[in-house]
């Protein structure tokens, strides 16, 4: 069996649990739906070699923590019995939505986001009282239940307790930088040079972490920001935030207090405790009265933005107000416009879109009539076909290219069930092009008639841009993320960059077109680095898009040596993620070209 991320079939036996499908992936394993005597569980694969102690770590601190606002683990063992490559984690399993996605989707109230508040401040109360960090505290590692709105605080993975054997020798403990305290970037700032050193976190790096998560789920935004990471790492230490209330005037003040308390720059002026933190969040929703049951953001709707008076001035139009964030279920999308695939992240902090004057919109129509007649009038005579890369059919396929590509057509089988909607996976397939998908032949020569048709498109557009007319969604590409722990350490200890970048392929044998699906991905290394030779495979997730997104987070060489690393994918001409090719308007499917660059990157943008 391969090292991880570990692919298991549906259906495949664990220690007793029946894998139904992966509900999510890191750099070191897999979390499966599995079930065992009829009932559900989160079972979590990690594999051994690149883990070592930190399995037990977990497995330790789980076994300490037993509470309702914590997920709780319900067996351990190694698999496969006799040669274990894995350990294998049965957690119980909650059926819900992944905080951020339960906040963009519930467009909660002051109220809801206060309880949930509430639950994860309870849970790292009975974390630190049990002397556990969990050093980790962020919105995809809270669960919301979808039965009751019970939230819960799960992945303990990277956490410690206390009298537990250090296992790092970094200058700070593994972590999520964004979410790191301000003493702990003063700690690195001081120490950086200083062999040895080492920051001990504490419960107030908790709670700080805690106010962030706190913040963003009141104002859709991030209370800090720069240029780069040093400028953000400044604005970290120094800066002092915009309170929620004054982002955003629907929320509470006295929420809005207790979060500033949570953001605090020193952990001596900080909430002392979570356990504090419990008592004020007690307190303030005991006080709470209807202004608390007003959802925070607008809703997607034409007619809830909070703008005021006309604009029929340039003045007005200037200084209008902004929009507020917006969440909640989006209306049902026109025909013809390509919906957003259900779980997918967006941008807490969207920028907002000031309408244009009339004077401008009559100066912009103008403008494109004539733009748009010129570019037909001067458009070459094409004859023929222009050429395509040719699509053929796979083979002489490695095994690891059988998981990974498979043919389509009537007769197809499906490689991969349907999974939950903040994360769906499908394998890729090859296609063979049929004569409907053959490239389409350009006119000769423009008309008369098709200026007349631009003008007539030009008007339109204008007229919707003036009505406010629903178009196509443009799906944005995926948000930042870092990479998984201890992939940059690794890269450079096997001689690879950040920077670098060698060729590689999505499926042996020619170059051609595949479909890909939004989900587990392999991808065949063709160059060479020092620690990782041609032939490697890296694996890691594809993100669908209006371009083609992967991100690779574990490499296995031909030896079968496996370690973390953090890969970028750009497409032969140069820009990060694949282009679509013709033939697929799927949200959760594209067709690309196999062949591709994989480049060493710090983090994910």
């Amino acid at each position: 069996m391969r090292p991880p991320p570990a692919i298991l079939p549906p259906g495949a036996e664990v220690l007793g649990y029946t894998v139904e499908h992966p509900l999510g992936q890191g750099g070191f394993g897999t979390v499966y739906l599995a079930r065992s005597a009829g009932q559900p569980f989160a079972l979590k694969l990690l594999h051994l070699p690149g883990v070592g102690e930190r399995v037990e770590r977990e497995v330790s601190i789980l076994l300490k923590l037993r509470h309702p606002n914590v997920v709780g683990l319900q067996g351990y063992g190694l698999w496969p019995p006799g040669a274990p490559q894995f350990a294998a984690i049965a957690m119980e399993y909650v059926d819900g939505r992944r905080l951020d996605v339960w906040a963009d989707e519930e467009n909660p109230t002051a109220r809801q986001v206060a309880r949930v508040a509430l639950d994860v401040a309870r849970a790292l109360a009975a974390s630190h009282a049990a002397g556990v960090l969990h050093r980790d505290v962020k919105e995809a590692n809270v669960m919301v239940r979808a039965s009751d709105g019970l939230a819960k605080l799960v992945d303990f993975g990277i956490g410690d307790y206390e009298g537990a054997r250090g296992l790092t020798v970094d200058i700070l403990p593994p972590g999520t930088p964004e979410y790191r305290a301000p003493e702990a970037w003063r700690f690195f700032r001081q120490h950086v040079h200083s062999p040895g050193a080492q920051y001990s976190a504490g419960p107030s790096d908790d709670l700080w972490a805690l106010g962030l998560v706190l913040y963003g789920l009141l104002t859709a935004r991030k209370p800090f920001d720069g240029a780069d990471d040093p400028g953000f790492i400044e604005a970290v230490m120094v800066s002092e935030p915009v309170t929620p209330h004054e982002v955003n005037a629907r929320v509470p003040r006295a929420l809005s207090d207790v979060c500033m308390r949570l953001l605090e720059k020193t952990p001596e002026t900080r909430t002392l405790s979570a356990l504090a933190a419990v008592t004020e969040l007690e307190r303030v929703l005991g006080d709470a009265d209807a202004t608390w049951d007003v959802p925070l953001c607008d809703a997607f709707r034409e007619d809830t933005a909070t703008t005021e008076g006309g604009r029929d001035t340039e003045d007005r139009w200037l200084h209008a107000p902004l929009y507020r964030p917006r969440r909640g279920k989006r209306a049902p999308l026109p025909a013809g416009s390509t919906p957003t695939a259900p779980g997918t992240p967006v941008k807490s902090a969207p920028k907002p879109r000031r309408s244009s004057p009339p004077w401008v919109l009559v100066a912009l129509l103008l403008m494109l009539v004539v733009v748009g007649a010129t570019l037909l009038l001067r458009t070459p005579r094409v004859t023929g076909r222009s050429p395509a890369r040719q699509e053929v059919a796979p083979s002489g396929e490695s095994p690891q290219a059988d998981r990974a590509a498979v043919p389509t057509g009537p007769k197809a089988t499906a490689a991969a069930v349907a999974l939950p909607a903040t994360l769906q996976e499908d394998s890729a397939t090859v296609t063979t092009p049929s004569k409907a998908t053959q490239p389409l032949q350009l006119p000769s020569k423009p008309t008369k008639k098709g200026v007349a048709v631009m003008a007539r498109a030009v008007s339109a557009a204008a007229a919707c841009t003036a009505l406010a007319c629903p178009g196509p969604q443009v799906r944005p590409p995926p948000p930042p993320e870092p990479c998984p722990v201890g992939a940059v350490k690794a890269m450079a200890k096997r001689g690879i960059d950040i920077g670098d970048k060698q060729p590689a392929r999505f499926a042996t044998g020619d170059p051609r077109i595949i479909s890909i699906g939004e989900g587990p991905v392999e991808i065949n290394l063709i160059g060479r680095w020092k620690g990782l030779p041609g032939n490697s495979i890296v694996s890691g997730r594809s993100i669908v898009r209006d371009r083609v997104y992967a991100r690779l987070t574990w490499a296995t060489t031909p030896q079968g040596d496996s370690f973390p690393v953090c890969f970028d994918v750009f497409a032969e001409e140069g820009p990060r993620g694949m282009a679509r090719e013709a033939g697929e308007d799927s949200p959760s499917r594209a067709r690309i070209w196999t062949t591709a660059y994989v480049k060493a990157v710090a983090e994910f943008e």
